[in-house]
């Protein structure tokens, strides 16, 4: 029997988007599998990479909504992964900050998302990941 080709089997942006999907699977099982969620991993590395943030610019950044924010801050302040305080330069505000064991979970959840990415490569050499790596880089140049 035989098997059709997708109509956009031989295009790129078709492969990237399957790729795209299959990567995001792919994190959000093994991350669910140390019940964490990509949310979670997404909140604590921008604080750690880009420091502390009121509740609005940290939703800006990860471009989240704000009002699902709170709910996901509130999981990771039970978790003892942030902390939230009173901006003291505005006190209708409250500034986001990562604490030690939050920080000590994102290293986890890199650990995670490395393994994801090594089952996602695994059928490529390393000289094939270097060559993808960088022409995704020349790619997602803004």
């Amino acid at each position: 029997m035989k098997t059709s080709q997708h109509r956009h089997g031989d295009r790129v942006i078709w492969h990237l988007g399957r790729a795209s999907y299959q990567s995001r699977r792919l994190i959000r099982r093994h991350l669910a599998d140390a019940g964490a969620k990509t949310q979670h991993y997404h909140v604590l590395a921008s604080l750690a990479d880009d420091g502390d943030a009121t509740q609005s610019a940290l939703a800006d950044r990860i471009v989240f909504d704000r009002s699902d924010l709170v709910t996901l801050l509130d999981e990771l302040g039970d978790l003892e992964y942030v902390v939230r305080s009173t901006d003291p330069a505005d006190r209708r505000r409250n500034i986001v900050a990562i604490t030690a064991k939050g920080k000590a979970a994102l290293a986890e959840m890199d650990k995670l998302i490395y393994a994801a990415e090594l089952e996602l490569l695994a059928p490529l050499s390393a000289a094939e990941r270097k060559t993808l790596l960088a022409l995704l880089g020349r790619l997602d140049q803004e």
